[in-house]
């Protein structure tokens, strides 16, 4: 009947066994008039059968019955666990008192005799279950009472294990532990004590206490902390930096009780106080360092401020000199590291640049000494050709004439050699084709001229010249780029020449600038091409275009803008343009020398400025700005 004697409305389980039908009927009835209910069972088997079903609340147990009687039935009922706590009345005729002792030894809670008084039954019956829903409502409360027990006792070991890991915790922390109030009254304070001294357990455990405590009544004894020799223990240098004048620790100590700007230093004690109303205001742990001089040595200390009660802060103090000191070596050492990092970074970028520069130059040098042994070269008999034009069209001119009087004296005659010639058409052809050679030779010469002019290996130093002499010769050497194949419509080449004056400059190096940045707008036009091909934008486009501008500016400088149609340069590359070895060009296209080159030459040769000007898809632009007279412009 477990939790069943709480419910009003639970109606109980009776079992009656009987082997006789009328006083199962009649027991039964008595049982249901008072509201029972009722299970039947005519023998011993039937019983035991009917307990694993009904679950009874009481068993009326009859004695004498065939097969099994009353007594084997009560045994195999007290032996199974299921059934053995069910109350078991016996009802028999026997009324001899060993058939009632045995019916009690075999495990029955009592025994009514044939023929009985229903009231009698009713009572008995009554009080067994009312004595059986005590005796589990008893068990419930004893089995809740040892669980009670055996959680507490686990909770009490888990107290103990967790007081003992606080301590262990406690014992192990080296630092400096201040208790400070909220108006700045040093409450108590206690250092780590070594682990050969014999009261160690006794002052910590009352440091538990203490701490515990979120104020100290004025009759309780204050915590002081524990002197150990300060060569084992080094943590006892920051007590002795902060309380100098406390000699043996372990003595009465004076400070307890009186403010912090009493005891300390007035700077260290404003600072102890900002963090511990920081801590009070917030309650949060705040975390700070000091520093401070001491017999002309410096010392750091690191403080941990926690709130350990409604007007005090728990601060943590830990001498922080050596960790600060090996801070400053490591900053110090690091700035050494990253000096000479930028050094050897430097030292590496010239050497880039020297190297960079090297190649270019030994490059641009090669084609110079080129350039300058083919014009020479060129340069006498192609003179010797335009020398002699000249002279080639007045001998024609006169034998043409003498030919024109030979025809016109023997016309009419009997030869007749002369009649297939055309005079007419010869006169006018040889003077097409002299003037075509003589016009040949002039361009030849020009180009010599423009070879000469791009080269000028005679020409170190700086000279005054006309820089747009320097571009129409670099504008030669790219003029077999400008159209590849015949047939093809060749680069447009917009030239809007400004007034420029003669510039001091190095011609050479300025010529090779030139050469570089038309170069480079050859290739990215070429580029674009290739990958519009095809498209209507190729054919709107032809074969793109080149704009060279040139004028002067009210600052001293000629400005020079080499624009192309190309592809453009992406916004990323841009910073890194004018670095030795960094190209945009696809790989084997470049080597990344043509613009660090020309930014050295402008820019460090001569202290003028290069930009560029870019537009992804739609072309660039780099506007060189040099100086008319470099020296002024120092």
């Amino acid at each position: 009947m477990e939790n069943k004697s709480s419910e009003t409305d639970y109606k109980a389980t009776i079992l009656v066994v009987d082997d006789t039908p009328d006083n199962l009927r009649v027991v039964s009835a008595i049982l249901v008039d008072r509201g029972y209910q009722v299970g039947k069972a005519l023998n011993g088997q039937l019983a035991l059968m009917a307990c694993k079903h009904l679950s009874p609340d009481l068993i009326l147990l009859d004695i004498n019955m065939p097969e099994m009687n009353g007594y084997e039935v009560c045994k195999k009922l007290k032996t199974n666990p299921q059934t053995q706590e069910i109350p078991i009345i016996f009802i028999s005729a026997l009324d001899d008192v060993l058939d009632k002792v045995k019916a009690f030894e075999v495990g029955g809670v009592d025994y009514i005799t044939k023929p009985f008084q229903s009231a009698e039954v009713i009572s008995r019956v009554d009080s067994h279950l009312k004595l059986r829903s005590l005796q589990i409502a008893l068990q419930a409360q004893n089995d809740s009472l040892e669980r009670e027990i055996e959680q507490r006792q686990k909770i009490q070991e888990a107290l103990e294990l967790s007081e003992a890991q606080n301590l262990a915790l406690l014992n192990a922390i080296p630092d400096l532990m201040l208790r400070i109030s909220a108006d700045g009254i040093f409450l108590d304070y206690r250092m780590a004590k070594n682990s050969d001294d014999a009261n160690q357990n006794s002052v910590r455990a009352n440091l538990l206490t203490s701490f515990a405590a979120s104020t100290s009544s004025p009759g309780s004894d204050r915590l002081s902390p524990s002197y150990t020799n300060p060569q084992s223990n080094p943590h006892l240098k920051l007590h002795a930096s902060l309380f100098p004048e406390v000699d043996r620790p372990e003595q009465h100590n004076p400070y307890i009780g009186q403010k912090l700007t009493d005891i300390l230093s007035e700077d260290l004690a404003f600072w102890m106080m900002h963090y511990t109303q920081q801590t009070l205001m917030t309650s949060q742990m705040q975390v700070g360092e000091f520093v401070q001089q001491i017999d002309r040595r410096w010392h750091g200390y690191e403080a941990r401020f926690v709130k350990s009660g409604p007007s005090e802060v728990l601060a943590i103090v830990r001498d922080i000199s050596e960790r600060k000191q090996a801070e400053a070596e490591r900053l110090k050492t690091e700035a050494i590291l990253r000096a000479q990092k930028q050094q050897l970074e430097k030292t590496l970028s010239d050497l880039k640049q020297a190297q960079a520069q090297l190649i270019q130059s030994e490059k641009m040098a090669s084609l110079g000494q080129l350039v300058a042994g083919i014009a020479h070269e060129i340069n006498n008999p192609i003179n010797f050709i335009y020398g002699n034009v000249s002279y080639l069209k007045q001998y024609a001119i006169e034998l043409l004439k003498a030919l024109e009087f030979y025809q016109h004296e023997f016309k009419g005659g009997d030869r007749d050699d002369g009649d297939d010639l055309d005079l007419d058409f010869l006169k006018s052809d040889t003077q097409k084709i002299l003037n075509s050679m003589q016009n040949g030779a002039d361009r030849i010469r020009k180009i010599v001229t423009s070879l000469r002019n791009f080269a000028r290996l005679d020409e170190a130093e700086m000279k005054c010249v006309d820089l747009h002499e320097g571009i129409e010769s670099s504008l030669v050497l790219v003029r077999h780029r400008l159209k590849r194949e015949a047939g093809d419509r060749q680069i447009q080449v917009i030239k809007e020449y400004g007034d420029l004056p003669k510039v001091m400059c190095y011609p050479s190096q300025l010529n090779e600038v030139f050469f570089n940045l038309l170069n480079n707008a050859i290739d990215t036009i070429e580029e674009k091409l290739k990958t519009t091909t095809g498209s209507s934008e190729a054919e709107d486009d032809d074969r793109g275009w080149i704009r060279i501008r040139t004028e002067t500016t009210a600052e001293g400088t000629v400005t020079i803008r080499i624009a192309d149609s190309g592809l453009g340069i992406p916004e990323s590359a841009r910073s890194r343009l004018f670095d030795p070895f960094f190209t945009t060009k696809s790989p084997g296209s470049g080597t990344g020398l043509g613009l660090s080159v020309s930014y050295q030459i402008v820019v460090q040769k001569h202290h003028g400025q290069i930009l560029c000007d870019s537009t992804p898809g739609r072309g660039t632009e780099f506007i060189l700005k040099i100086p008319i007279n470099p020296s002024e412009k120092e």
